[in-house]
Parts: C-alpha cells; structure tokens; sequence
C-alpha cells in the first residue's frame, strides 16, 4: 500500500524545507541531518544545483540534459512501445469482457433487443469514463481520492460479472463458487484483462503526478510506503493522522511526530539526567543512544541533546526576559502616553468649560440688556403717551376760552343790536365795538392757534428727546456687549497662550529626552574608545603604535581635525610628525579600526613583542 501527496497539495514555485530543529517549547531540537529524508529542492534553475536523496549535488542542468540528451533515444521507443502494447492490451481486454457480457446478459434478463448490447457497453464505459476523469483532474492538479475509489469499484463489479459470466459458460454451468474450484484458469482469464487495465490505469496515473510534483518542484517523493506502514504501523499512522488533520507534507509530519518522541523520551528522564550532570556520575546519559535510537537519534547528537536543551533553555529564558522588560518599557511608554493624554484632555476640558462659562455669562447679560432696552423703550412710549396727553389738555383749555370769548362777543353784539335802534351815534359807537370785539376775537382764535402749535412742538420735542435717550440707552448697552466681547477675547487669548506655553514645555522635555539619548550614545562611544586604548595598551603595541590609534580616534570623533588639534593630542608634537601620524590614522581606519585591528592581531601571535609601525599604508615613524 501506497500513499501519495496529490499534485495540488504541493505549492509550485515553493520548496519543500528540510526539518529544522525547535525550541524547547515545541520539542527537542534534533539536527535535520538526522531527519526522515524529504524532499528539499526547489524548481532548478540555470547554473544551480540540486540535492539528490544520496547526498550527491546535481547540476540543474543535468536534470534537463538526461532525458532530452543520450538516452532520448531510448526512451522515446520505450515510451511509444508501452503506449501501443497498452492500448492494444486494454483494447483485447475490454472487446473480451465485451463479448463475455453480451453473452451472460441474456440470461441476466437483458433479453431486448439492443439491452445485451449496451449493458456491457455501460458497465466498461463507465470505468473508462471514471479512470480517464481522474486522470485528467490528476493532471489539472485538480484529483478527487473518491474518483479512483469509484472507478476501483467498478472495475470490482467488473472483474466480477466476467467470473460469473465464465462460470455460466462453463461445462454444467457450474455456480461461481463450484467454477473457482473446477475451472480456475478460466475465471482467471477473464478477470485478467480488467485486473491489467486497473494496472496500466495505476501506472499513468503515477507518471502525471510525478511529472507534477516535479514542476512543482518536489525531486523526491514525500509518501509514505509499504515498507513504512509494515515496519511502524503505529508511528505512521501518527504521521499520516498528522498530515491529514493539520494539512502539511508527510515529511513535516514525520519530523513533528519524532521530535515529540524524542521531547518526551527528555521530559521522562530529564531530572535523572540533571542530576547526574551535576554529581558528575554515569547514569541516564549514558542509555540516551540506546533510548533514542528508534528515532533515529545518532550517538552524538543523544549525548549532546542535555546541553542542546539547557542551551534551548537559557535562550528561552533571555527571550521571555528580553520580551518582560520590552513589554515593561512599552507599558511604561503607554502610561505616559496616557497620562500626557490624560492631561491634554483635562485642558481641553478646562478650556471648553471656561468657554461654555463666558457664552452663558455673555448671554445672561444678553439677557439684562434686553430687558432693560424693553423698559426704555415702553418708558418712552409712557412718555409720548404723556406728552400728548398733555397737549390735549392745553387745546381744550384754549378751545373753551376761545367759546367762553365768542359767547362773550355774541352778548355784547345783541346788546349793541338793541341799543343801535337808539341812536345812530349809538350805531356808530356800536360799531366801532363791534370792529373792536371781532379784533378781539381773532386777536383770541390767533392765540388758540398758537397754542396748539406750542402744544405740537412739545410733543414733538419730547418724542425727540424720548428717541434720543432710548439711542443713547442702547449706545450704552451696545458699548457694555464690546466691552463683555474684549473681556471674553482677551481671557481666551491668555488661555492660547497658556496652551502655548504648556506646549513649549512639552517640546522642551522631549528635547531634553533626545539630548540625554544622544549623551548616553555619545558616553557609550566613549567608553568603546576607552576600552579600545586599554586593550591597546595591554597588547604590547610600540609608542607610535599607540600614537597612531590616538590620532585614529581623534579622527574618529572629529574627522575634520587640523595639525594643530593632532600635535595637541599628542603632547605638542611637529606639524610634520601630526601630518604623518594622520596619514598612518587615515590608513588604519581604511582597514576597519577600531572594529578590526592588525595590528592587535600580530601582537597576540607574537608574543615577544610589538614590531615597528608597519602596517597596510603606515609608514616607519620616529618619535
């Protein structure tokens, strides 16, 4: 029994990776060199190589030279010759189960007359149609297992129908039971064909899911053989259990499934062997090969699998103590992310309040002013109101002494009426009364005249004055509102201000934040340089050798120093002398100081002592 990786669970383009050792917290982190050998090519490409199942490196281009190359011309005939042989092959297989059907389906009830035609005709058909789909799927990297379990069993039902049908052309015709004891060859002989068909079926199946795995990139198989499932039923039922629940290939299952054994085998005897370690005693370490060995745990690797887990172990610890302390640095961070938040909010907050707090002070005394504007204005009314009151009164005043005078005048004018019958003299006199009254008279209609007229003008002089003090009024509140706005602006632009003022602070401190970050780099390069002196100086380096990597780290930490800063830091020497020592500095640090010295090197294999200062581009210096 076989089992195979359909095409399509191969990603194209995507080797398949070797089995790589894991941490403690997965499992036992054994060399893949050790592992199940898997496929781990990946598409060869012009001027690469491949790595064969044996260990040998194949070139790329051999892997398309061999076929198209000197043994063409075997393959071809091969390949045409297994083609014809089959087609015949399944050609006489199918046109002999053909007619043994035909025969048997007339006593099979199949007595029409085109039904004993046809019902062999169905029955191969379908396991032509089925194997020729699953075929065609296998090469779209497309299969379906159930397909090839169908088209197994028709073959089954097949293979079956040509047994009976060869019993019942038996002498006596036999049952199928008595015709497999008396007549084997002939029941053989007509299952042969549909068992050789399956078989040839079985072999281009093979050949177009090989010729798929390998564009895809996989040179060997990954499946899982006979010789797996026979050897360690268990086991690869575990791998086969594992690479169908959790979809990956039969070799990452495989090397899952062993570094979980080998992780227990460790978690079972690992105080034993801890202990043994520490009293320096033979004990389980010892028996680890033997424990290991059917996992394929060489020697080596089982007596060193102690250390490699301590060693697992410890960076396991630095990585959750480097994960602790970032986590407590990120912590720290958000908190004062969110406390300067916090804080930002708050003077939001106070802003908004003390903003809601003017617009309601504003509008209280919105308020007051309008209620005080009402007033004015129905004060003002009360006032016209009065005024024409006033001026009513007067007119009937002098309207009454106007009626009071001409009723006056009428008297007197009867009474001149009855005298002037007296005399003419009389008349005369009368007359000249009379001409005096009616001036009189007119002399009164002039003055009520002119007193309506003055009443006129005080009432229009009190509207003008009423309008006069309701515009100064509102002048005055208008005035108050402004004042109450420049108040307003004038605490918002103190507010502004002191947002800005907070906010400069802010950028202050974190300027302060970047300038302590640049000092601690600034101390860190300091001390590098410090310790790169000390080392010189224990190294056994010659004065000049020392006086050069004096300038090199001056140079270093200023490259544009002058003669006069090289000749300060070497206690006052000549210009020509800081000139040459800058010219060896320049060409030390072109070699890689401080990071990589020469000369440091020459002086650990020579012990004796330091030679003279003639290193890659350093010239032979007299101090």
């Amino acid at each position: 029994m076989t089992t195979t990786i359909d095409p399509g669970t191969v990603p194209a383009q995507a080797p398949i990776e070797a089995p790589t050792a894991r941490t403690s917290a997965e499992g036992p982190a054994v060399s893949a060199a050790t592992a199940t050998p898997s496929a781990t090519t990946a598409t060869p490409s012009a001027g690469s190589s491949v790595t064969a199942p044996d260990g040998a490196d194949i070139a790329a281009g051999e892997l398309g030279e061999r076929p198209a190359g000197r043994h063409r011309g075997l393959m071809i005939p091969l390949a045409v010759v297994a083609i014809v042989s089959g087609l015949a092959a399944a050609t006489i297989g199918f046109a002999l189960s053909y007619g043994a059907l035909r025969t048997a389906a007339h006593g099979w009830g199949f007595d029409g007359a085109w039904q004993s035609y046809a019902f062999p005709v169905g029955v191969d058909g379908l396991i032509i149609a089925l194997y020729t789909v699953d075929l065609v799927l296998a090469w779209k990297r497309m299969s379906r297992p159930w397909l090839r379990v169908a088209a197994h069993g028709i073959t089954a039902v097949t293979i079956v129908l040509n047994m009976a049908a060869a019993a019942g052309s038996a002498p006596g015709s036999p049952s199928l039971t008595d015709a497999l004891g008396e007549h084997p060859a002939r029941l053989l002989a007509h299952a042969g064909m549909p068992i050789a068909y399956v078989l040839l079926t079985e072999a281009a199946r093979w050949a177009i899911v090989r010729t798929a795995q390998l564009e895809a990139g996989a040179y060997d198989e990954d499946r899982l053989t006979l010789a797996d499932w026979t050897l360690r039923l268990p086991t690869t039922w575990r791998i086969f259990r594992h690479a169908k629940t959790w979809p990956s290939t039969y070799s990452e299952a495989r090397t899952h499934v062993r570094d979980l054994a080998v992780y227990r085998v460790w978690l079972k005897h690992r105080e034993e062997i801890e202990s043994g370690l520490a009293e320096d005693r033979v004990g389980v370490l010892d028996r680890m090969p033997e424990l290991l060995a059917p996992y394929g745990v060489s020697v080596e690797e089982a007596r060193a699998l102690p250390a490699l887990m301590r060693e697992r172990e410890q960076e396991r610890k630095e990585r959750q103590a480097r994960a602790e302390l970032e986590r407590t640095k990120r912590q720290e961070r958000q908190a004062r992310d969110d406390e300067r938040e916090q804080e930002r909010q708050a003077r939001e907050d106070e802003r908004e309040r003390q903003r809601q707090a003017r617009e309601d002070k504003h509008a209280e005394r919105m308020a007051v002013l309008a209620a005080e504007a009402e007033e004015t204005r129905q004060a003002g009314e009360l006032a016209v109101l009065r005024a024409r009151t006033t001026g009513e009164t007067r007119a009937a005043e002098a309207e009454a002494e106007g009626t009071s005078a001409a009723a006056q005048l009428n008297a007197k004018t009867a009474l001149a009426a009855v005298k002037r019958a007296a005399t003419e003299e009389e008349r005369r006199a009368a007359l000249e009364e009379v001409a005096e009254e009616t001036q009189r008279i007119a002399e009164a209609k002039a003055a009520t005249a002119e007193a309506r007229a003055a009443t006129a003008e005080d009432e229009r002089k009190i509207a003008e004055e009423s309008a006069l003090l309701a515009t100064a009024r509102a002048a005055e509140e208008r005035a108050k509102a402004e004042e109450e706005e420049e108040k307003a602006r004038a605490e918002e632009a103190r507010a502004e201000k002191a947002r800005h003022r907070r906010t400069a602070a802010e950028d202050t401190e974190r300027a302060a934040e970047h300038e302590q970050r640049a000092a601690e780099l600034a101390w860190a390069a300091a001390e590098k340089r410090a310790r790169a002196a000390h080392t010189e100086a224990l190294a056994n380096l010659s004065p000049v050798q020392i006086r050069t990597r004096i300038v090199a780290r001056l140079l270093l930490a200023d490259p544009h120093a002058d003669g006069a800063a090289i000749a300060a830091a070497l206690g006052g020497a000549s210009p020509a002398k800081a000139s040459t020592y800058k010219s060896a500095a320049q060409d030390l640090i072109a070699q890689g100081y401080p990071d990589a010295d020469p000369d440091l090197s020459a002086a650990a294999s020579d012990p004796g002592g330091p030679a003279e200062v003639t290193g890659s581009g350093q010239t032979e210096i007299t101090v």
